[in-house]
Parts: C-alpha cells; structure tokens; sequence
C-alpha cells in the first residue's frame, strides 16, 4: 500500500501547477466552490471538505455542490456519507434533477462503488451513464474496470472492443487493453500497453488515467487480481 500511495501522490503533485492555471480566473478571488474543486483535484480532500461546506451553506441544494461534496466523501473513504447526498439527488422533481445532473450523480456513485470495490454496482450506474450518453470512451473504460473486476471478462472484452486505439484525446483503448491483461495475470502486457498509451498521449495525460487503474489493481481489497503487481508510475525520461 506504501508504494501505491506515493505513486498516487506523485501523480496528483505532479497534476497541481496544470490544475490551478486551468481553474484559477484571472485577478478574481476563488468562490468558495472553485476553492474546493481546486482543492480536490490537487489531492487536498480535508481542503476541499473545508471548502465544499462552505459552499453548501451559501447555496444550499445546489446539484453541483452536492455532488462534488460527495466525490470529497469518496476520496476520504466516507462511502456511505457520499452514497446518501448522491441518492438524494435523485429524488428531487424532474426540473430539479435535469438530464445532466443525473447523469453526473450515474457517474459520481459509479465512481464511489468503484473505490469502494463493489463492482457489480460500480456496473449499475455506469451502464446507466452510458445510455444517457453513448459511446463516451472514459464511461466505457470504468465500464471495462468493473466488469474485469467482477470476474465477467465477457462483458470487459465486449465494452473494450468499442474504444478506438487511435483516439486522440483518450487512452482508454490502452488501459481496456492493461486491464485485461492484468485480470489474467499478465502484468508485462499490462504494463507494455501503458507505456504505449505514454509514449502517444504523454506523461501528464497517461497519469491521469493510471491514477484510477492503480485505485483499482492494487489495493489488497480486490479479489482475483489483488496479488498481481501492477505497472509502475510513469515518469518524465532522463534527459541525455
């Protein structure tokens, strides 16, 4: 677990300077929202709790606020917390739950059963996500996640047969292809598979989606592939 966390870690501070140039407006100070998604996605999730609480209570209901709140509480390990606020979501009237706020709450508890490894319902909701919006390479590679995970290669190897190899803004063709691989035990064509993803999309996007599958493939918690060493993270060449 020692060396996961450490790659997750150098992943995120490795993200931060990109992050804050993109979300960051010029010469305005933060609201207290813009703080908190700052905040989470540097990796700061006591940050960005701070923050998210003091957004919810200068707005409270909104969709946006709540479910960031609830992907802070899936960072922090607060599953049940973060399940609750996301189902709430969905009991609103239909003004209120408009097509894209379900979708993003689909996606948020699809994320949330994922890290928490309750694969089959991690399935549930990004099946759901899909209909809503097909095709969506990143929906379809968590899709790959969760079925892989749950024993049903079937099902990954049918999702994986839809992502494009030569996408030439996602690498989910590459990490389909590693997660496959390393369900079945073959860790070189895991890692063979990332590092093409890397040398096509570069480091900083390749982390980005190596931060997930580490979530996914190391943790003692999985089941069939928990003893099967993943890829190590990948790092800006030395220069000659």
């Amino acid at each position: 677990m020692t060396s996961k966390c450490a790659a997750l870690g150098l992943i995120l501070l490795g993200l931060t300077a990109v992050l804050r140039s993109e979300d960051a407006p010029d010469d305005q100070p933060l609201t207290p929202y813009q703080t908190a998604l700052l905040d989470y996605k540097s990796g700061k999730y006591e940050e960005a709790h701070t923050a998210i609480d003091v957004a919810e209570k200068a707005k409270p209901g909104d969709p946006a606020t709540e479910i960031l709140k609830a992907r802070i509480l899936t960072e922090q390990h607060e599953y049940a917390e973060g399940e609750k606020l996301l189902l709430s979501l969905l009991t609103g009237t239909p003004i209120q739950v408009t097509a894209d706020v379900r979708l993003q709450v689909q996606l948020a508890l699809g994320d949330l059963f994922l890290r928490k490894h309750s694969f089959d319902h991690a399935a549930k909701y990004y099946s759901l996500a899909l209909q809503a919006k097909p095709n969506d390479p990143d929906i379809t590679l968590k899709l790959v996640y969760a079925k892989t995970c749950a024993s049903d290669l079937l099902a990954a190897g049918k999702y994986a047969s839809q992502l494009k190899p030569l996408d030439t803004d996602h690498p989910c063709y590459y990490f389909a292809k590693a997660a496959l691989a390393q369900s079945t035990g073959k860790a070189q064509e895991a890692e063979d598979a990332i590092q093409t993803a890397r040398t096509i999309y570069g480091i900083t996007v390749t982390n980005r989606y190596l931060k997930t599958y580490l979530e996914v493939f190391t943790s003692p918690e999985k089941g069939p592939t928990s003893d099967v060493t993943p890829p190590p993270l990948l790092k800006n060449p030395t220069p000659k």
